[in-house]
């Protein structure tokens, strides 16, 4: 324990109180932390911070405890700002890959929906317009045959037809089918 002497300039007690202390207060802020460079740091802080109020090193009646007592809690305080700082960072690298997969997730269905759109184009007219009333507009094979004075039958092969055609067109382009059908049968 450090014992004060009252012939000591401050800043030889300083001097004193920075050998007598640390290494000791180094390795435990290094055993809290589990990071040397933290300790380094920390240490160095609190040593700041001493010798900016070296004239009241006479005041303090425990200084061993004072020294481990601030090291605590700018160990503590250090930890919980980085976990706050991780958090946010984490928080953020979150809403990037969201917002990357969501560009990226934009980009695919508007390729799906030119090459459907190609697709479509290459339906006789008759069955562009059987797939645009049953799938754009959610009309049922009845109703379709209904406004297109059809047979029901009739809608329904156009219908079958035409998403052959479409699933071919779109595999040939190597679009996934199972991500087609997701998208055509919602």
């Amino acid at each position: 324990m450090f014992a004060y002497s009252a012939s000591k300039t401050s800043e030889d007690t300083f001097k004193v109180i920075f050998d007598t202390y640390k290494n000791r207060l180094y390795g435990y802020v290094l055993t809290i932390s589990h990071s040397p460079y933290t300790a380094e740091e920390i240490t160095q802080e609190i040593f700041m911070k001493l010798w900016i109020c070296r004239e009241a090193l006479s005041s303090i009646d425990n200084i061993d405890g004072y020294l481990f007592a601030m090291a605590r809690n700018k160990t503590f305080n250090h930890l919980r700002k980085a976990n706050q700082q991780e958090q946010v960072l984490q928080d953020m690298k979150a809403a990037m890959l969201t917002s990357m997969n969501e560009t990226e997730d934009q980009a695919a269905v508007s390729d799906l929906e030119r090459l459907l759109n190609e697709a479509l184009t290459r339906l006789s007219p008759q069955r562009r317009l059987v797939y645009q009333l049953s799938r754009q507009q959610g009309m049922n094979h009845e109703q379709i045959a209904i406004q297109l004075k059809l047979s029901k039958n009739t809608v329904k092969n156009h219908m079958v037809d035409a998403l052959h055609f479409i699933k071919n067109y779109l595999q040939q382009r190597d679009i996934i089918t199972s991500f087609l059908f997701v998208l055509l049968f919602l």
